[in-house]
């Protein structure tokens, strides 16, 4: 029994050990694509949504300026003054929505100042076209105008520059951890080669042992060769086992009968 309780420990050690070590490979690597994964996540979430912003604040901000100086877009025959003022009205309210979402969206170091920068170059803009400054006092106009898009520009600028170092960083940091995940598998792979390997010579070598030693003991006792028909190793045990114990009988018999 404690040979057998024996073998029962070494295989479930040995089934125990082939699962952590594919266990600590599999947490390995899940580790590392969930780093990659929350650092591009960086990007989208934080970067990306201020470029965007800015981007369409530049849009609206140009197609405005181009509505209030160009000739063609002046109150005249085809355009009346009800809507071009509330196309102005629509451009300005864009603006306010994207600046809004922009405030929302502060995560980086000096982008809280540049986003109130922006708001008082949106809010200095405004009243410039409120108070008709672009047919009035044009110069004044254009400096709000041109403060107003570098405010916007700075935002856009920050946001890139930032998105790409991180996308410089995310690419090094995969590069380190394909490079991690490469070694991790492969010693892996060693240990799991090495305890496939071993596991089955552990269990199988004490029976091995022990049959080797029942051949023993059936040769010396009964002085006969021993034909074995199979080669599982529990199924040569198993006969070598019948053949001593009906030799061990008739043995006893020849006695009883000689004894008679």
């Amino acid at each position: 029994m404690k040979r057998i309780k024996k073998i029962k420990s070494k295989m479930m050690a040995g089934i125990f050990l082939v699962f952590m070590v594919s266990f600590i490979v599999l947490m390995i690597n899940i580790g590392a694509n969930q780093r990659v994964v929350i650092e591009s996540q960086s990007l989208l979430k934080d970067n990306f949504p201020s470029v965007k912003y800015a981007f369409q604040m530049l849009r609206a901000l140009d197609e405005l300026n181009i509505l209030l100086i160009s000739p063609d877009t002046t109150v005249s025959k085809s355009v009346t003054v009800d809507s071009f003022n509330q196309t102005a009205n629509n451009y300005l309210k864009e603006l306010k929505n994207y600046l809004i979402l922009q405030e929302k969206n502060i995560t980086e170091p000096g982008e809280k100042e540049l986003t109130e920068s922006l708001r008082k170059g949106y809010e200095n803009y405004q009243k410039s076209i409120a108070k008709n400054e672009y047919n009035k006092n044009f110069e004044a106009y254009r400096v709000k105008y041109l403060h107003f898009r570098e405010n916007i520009l700075s935002i856009h600028n920050i946001n890139i520059g930032l998105l790409e170092s991180k996308n410089e960083e995310i690419k090094n940091s995969a590069t380190r951890i394909l490079n991690v995940q490469e070694k991790v598998g492969i010693i892996g792979l060693t240990l799991l080669s090495i305890l496939i390997f071993t596991l089955p010579l552990l269990l199988i070598n004490p029976i091995d042992k022990l049959t080797e030693r029942m051949m023993n003991f059936y040769k010396t006792n009964f002085n006969k060769e021993i034909e074995i028909k199979t080669n599982h190793e529990l199924e040569k045990l198993e006969e070598i086992f019948k053949k001593i114990v009906l030799e061990t009988k008739s043995g006893k018999a020849e006695t009883e009968s000689k004894k008679l």
